[in-house]
């Protein structure tokens, strides 16, 4: 009896064993079928959600490989309860120390790097003030006033930080929770930050006050085929606040991207540039070749060396002088031919033309 209970017990043994054995085999090969080694390393460091939570804002740290190098994003999504999110703002995150990766460090530790802009888009925002002239290139110190309406996580702001002194930054934002992670995560200091809907601001801002030199509109909603801007910000009527909050005493600019999902694209980006521009006298677009953004610039004065009586010299004269200012900025800016990225038109008089990159337009005369 004591042998053959002596068995029995070896035998369960056995058999928990054999039991563990496929069981860890069959895990390692579940995670070997769920881990997708070619997508880049990731991880969430912060999360805020509403508070019936019809949505949250997470903070996620992704690296990316370059090559035989890699680069670290830092990126503020909205996530719905459906499952399905949107980037809203993206920069670049560099460690304290260098010769540190990803994975060998605690990223929450790393800072916001200002140097880069880290999407098509963005470059193509930030660009738009140097293509006119609002600001210039070569002047460590500049006065300028500053207004983002949709924050995200303050990459333009981070970006013209980093290339200037002396700039006065205003932050719109109406979601609060989107405030306290770009506050925690995104470096956004030494700004005045208002919490409203971008539409009421612009309604209720006295008029008696300094204007804006320049005014990023990037104020995004995810419930119509126009996701960026809310279709509400450029009706006449709010078009007309915007223009109420530039400067008038000397050229300002107002750069809005437009990310619209529809067939009707473009005509309804002509309906809504025909608003733009009863405000606005000239404006320059910037349309990106593989994606579905327009990034458009436009001033409360004209271009240098308008002359209204003679459209055609004028649109030549001003296309000339974008090319000009985007060859001198070129340098400066780090973010390469952007020619070859961006399809550049001018707006003038009516009249929308491409512009050439200086340098292309001289070999395709050779």
């Amino acid at each position: 009896f004591f042998h053959l209970r002596r068995f029995r017990l070896l035998l369960l043994l056995f058999s928990i064993l054999f039991l563990i054995g496929v069981i860890s085999l069959w895990l390692h090969g579940a995670s070997e079928l769920i881990v997708d080694k070619s997508l880049p390393s990731s991880e969430r460091i912060d999360r805020i959600c509403k508070a019936k939570r019809e949505k949250c804002f997470e903070v996620i740290d992704k690296t990316i490989p370059d090559g035989s190098d890699e680069f670290v994003t830092r990126s503020l999504e909205v996530v719905f309860p459906s499952g399905s999110r949107f980037i809203e703002s993206t920069v670049r995150i560099q460690p304290r120390k260098h010769n540190v990766t990803f994975s060998e460090s605690d990223t929450r530790l790393w800072s916001v790097d200002g140097e880069t802009l880290p999407t098509v888009y963005l470059r193509a925002m930030g660009v738009m003030p140097f293509l006119s002239r609002v600001i210039r290139v070569g002047r460590r110190k500049e006065q300028k006033k500053i207004a983002l309406v949709g924050v995200g996580g303050g990459s333009i702001l981070s970006h013209l930080r980093n290339l200037r002194d002396g700039f006065d930054f205003t932050v719109v934002e109406k979601e609060s929770e989107v405030i306290e992670l770009s506050r925690r995560w995104f470096e956004l200091r030494d700004a005045t930050v208002v919490n409203e809907d971008g539409v009421d601001w612009m309604r209720r801002r006295d008029g008696n006050e300094t204007g804006f030199d320049v005014v990023f509109l990037d104020a995004c909603e995810r419930h119509s085929a126009q996701h960026c801007p809310d279709p509400s910000f450029t009706s006449k009527e709010n078009v007309k606040n915007l223009h109420q909050l530039m400067r008038s005493d000397t050229r300002a600019l107002v750069v809005i991207n437009f990310e619209i999902y529809n067939a009707r694209k473009w005509e309804m980006l002509h309906e809504q540039m025909g608003v733009l521009l009863s405000f606005f006298p000239h404006c320059i677009s910037i349309d990106m070749k593989e994606r579905v953004n327009m990034v458009v610039g436009c001033l409360t004065k004209p271009l240098p060396f308008h002359n209204p009586e003679n459209p055609r010299a004028s649109l030549d004269a001003s296309m000339g002088f974008i090319a000009d200012q985007y060859m001198e900025a070129e340098y400066e800016l780090q973010y390469g031919n952007i020619f070859k990225e961006f399809a550049v038109h001018a707006i003038i008089d009516g009249q929308r033309e491409s512009i050439t990159h200086p340098v292309d337009k001289i070999l395709t005369r050779n």
